[in-house]
């Protein structure tokens, strides 16, 4: 496999492909960050065109292998690996007898089954996670990580946590980069320029066997964030507004850029947030042309190139930009000025209000006979009134968390609340940071000590009460004030009833008791203690390998040599590593006409 290492497309396209160097993966384990070789010719074609073409556009064109006229097979750059979604990928590759196409450009960690709890015990998985379908798949991630020879990061190594938080704090996660996961949240990758999106359990084996996938292209949607937020809103107050406006089926087909002067000023963890919930809006992917804050954000990180590689990834990455005349099949302007600090109140991510707003009633004119249904099954369900004021509704669990929100920045923020104040009584209020380096950097700027001195729990990193695949879940009609992405039927527990909203409004319901209004909430303290003065660079000190101590190392154990070739053409192991066999179930497959299947139709296990 060769790869073009700088030159523009339509140059390496006249040049030829040339070989990988500063990026080889035997160098820095990961793969090129400018497209594969195959596709230099496609974009040259489309430069040649003259043809202005969206971020979107051009990543594509730079991955595409062969396209066949209704779809296209494309090379994938990053591939990122959980328990939940790869135990059968896996065990299809041993019985292929197939290896790891590149496990340079494969990372795993667990996330969605870990326990949260104190981990200063922590001797093995196999004592530590009680619950036995979590364990069972965390241990089978460490075998098949080992068999694989895929570099993993475990509950014992700082660098775990939730694999939409450890790609971009590592640098795994790169502008111009096709990224893929086992998950839906992927679409968090965006943010940097990425073509990111989730896929199934038979996608992750083709992507673990041969770096590629087959896909359709969708239909370019812009959205664009104009003017000055507020004070106190935040990215997570702007998605939840785009989710009500366009509803979770708005971006079904397409691949959503958010652009305009609002998201210009973002830091990369704030435009994390919003690319994160693309999904919500129904998008596949939610991307974000790469700037100056990108760069700065990824610069130094232990997976990014360095030197003069990262002077030529940086030049490609300024190209990546929507073109000025670029066309999108539709367009969305959002004026920031008009966004406040927003709660969810029904059982969708489009089911929002602002936090001074009023539940909608069942038969609001506006109302076609459906959605009166819809909002009458989730009043139902969330326990509340039509025309009852959100302000004031109480809460029994606040959880600030998440791929959506477990970042440095969004933790210094809730310490802002925090700060001064006490987890008003009766309530539980969880802290969850997203990842090891989060964690120990929270530590060491002492907001842990913020939190647990106001009565907030501070936790060990996963991804904890977002959904109910661990000991963090909801009882029965218990209400979450919860920094999460999906406020489903049983998402956070059975019966449980979730409100989203942003860490700040989330702290600020902590304190109070009640779904809170957090421009009520002032800083208490000196300005100059204020948590968030730290939050001035998105750069973050602790993710860069001189500051953690942590060495990158090895890839944990080597690929056994049956399956080191990949080639499918060596003697397949007996026992298949020793592992028991999956379970076999014979019957008749009865197909169900149901629209939008998402992932929480099996997961949670509730």
């Amino acid at each position: 496999m060769r790869f073009n290492t700088g030159l523009s497309a339509l140059a390496a396209a006249m040049a030829g492909s040339v070989s990988v160097s500063a990026f080889s993966p035997t160098r820095h384990q990961h793969s090129r960050v400018f497209g594969h070789s195959h596709a230099a010719g496609a974009s040259a074609l489309k430069m040649a065109e003259g043809g202005p073409r969206t971020l979107y556009d051009k990543i594509w064109d730079d991955h595409v292998v062969k396209d066949d006229g209704s779809s296209s097979l494309i090379y994938i750059d990053r591939h990122l690996v959980h328990e939940v979604t790869s135990p059968q990928a896996f065990e299809g590759l041993r019985i292929a007898c197939r290896g790891v196409r590149r496990p340079d450009c494969t990372l795993a960690t667990v996330d969605h089954n870990v326990p949260t709890t104190d981990r200063s015990d922590l001797i093995d998985v196999a004592t530590f996670i009680e619950e036995t379908a979590s364990r069972t798949q965390v241990l089978q991630l460490e075998t098949n990580v080992k068999d694989f020879g895929v570099k993993y990061f475990g509950m014992a190594d700082e660098r775990q946590g939730i694999v939409h938080i450890i790609g971009p704090e590592q640098g795994f996660t790169l502008p111009g980069c096709t990224t893929v996961c086992g998950d839906s949240h992927t679409a968090t990758h965006g943010a940097f320029g990425a073509l990111a999106f989730g896929i199934g359990t038979s996608e992750v084996e083709h992507v673990l066997a041969t770096q590629t996938l087959t896909q359709t292209k969708g239909k370019n949607m812009l959205i664009s964030i104009d003017g000055e937020l507020a004070d106190s809103v935040t990215s997570k107050d702007i998605i939840l507004n785009v989710c009500g406006l366009i509803g979770t089926a708005g971006g079904t087909g397409y691949t959503i850029e958010f652009g305009g002067s609002a998201i210009r000023t973002l830091s990369m963890e704030a435009r994390m947030s919003i690319s994160n919930m693309a999904i919500e809006a129904g998008a596949r992917s939610g991307v974000i042309a790469p700037d100056e804050i990108t760069f700065e954000y990824l610069k130094g990180r232990p997976m990014c190139p360095t030197g003069e590689e990262w002077d030529k990834a940086v030049e490609y990455w300024k190209s990546l930009a929507s073109d000025p005349d670029a066309k999108f099949d539709k367009t969305i302007h959002i004026d920031a000025a008009d966004i406040a600090p927003t709660v969810t109140w029904g059982t969708s991510p489009q089911d929002v209000v602002p936090v001074t707003g009023f539940v909608p009633r069942i038969d609001d004119p506006k109302h076609d006979a459906a959605r009166q249904a819809a909002v009458k099954r989730s009043l139902e369900y969330i326990g509340l009134e039509g025309g009852q004021k959100i302000e004031g509704v109480p809460v029994e669990k606040v959880f600030i968390g998440s791929c959506t929100n477990g970042r440095i920045e969004d933790i210094r923020t809730v310490a802002a609340i925090a700060y001064g104040r006490k987890v008003a009584p009766g309530v539980h209020a969880m802290v969850v940071p997203g990842s090891g380096l989060v964690k120990k950097q929270a530590e060491d700027e002492n907001l842990d000590k913020i939190l647990t001195q106001a009565g907030f729990d501070w936790r060990e990193p996963g991804c904890s009460m977002c959904l109910a695949m661990n000991s963090d879940k909801l009882k029965p009609q218990e209400r979450c004030a919860s920094t999460s992405n999906r406020n489903f039927e049983g998402r956070q527990g059975n019966g449980g009833r979730t409100h989203l909203m942003s860490p700040t409004m989330a702290a600020a319901a902590a304190c109070q008791g009640t779904i809170a209004d957090v421009r009520n909430f002032s800083y208490l303290g000196d300005p100059e203690t204020d948590p968030r003065n730290n939050a001035a660079s998105s750069k973050s000190k602790a993710f860069t390998m001189e500051n953690t101590g942590v060495s990158p190392g090895p890839i944990i154990n080597p690929t056994p040599p049956y399956l080191s070739t990949g080639n499918g053409n060596d003697e397949c192991p007996t026992d298949a590593a020793g592992l028991p066999k999956f379970t076999s179930i014979t019957g008749v497959a009865a197909p169900l006409d149901i629209q939008n299947i998402d992932t929480d139709m099996i997961i949670p296990k509730e």
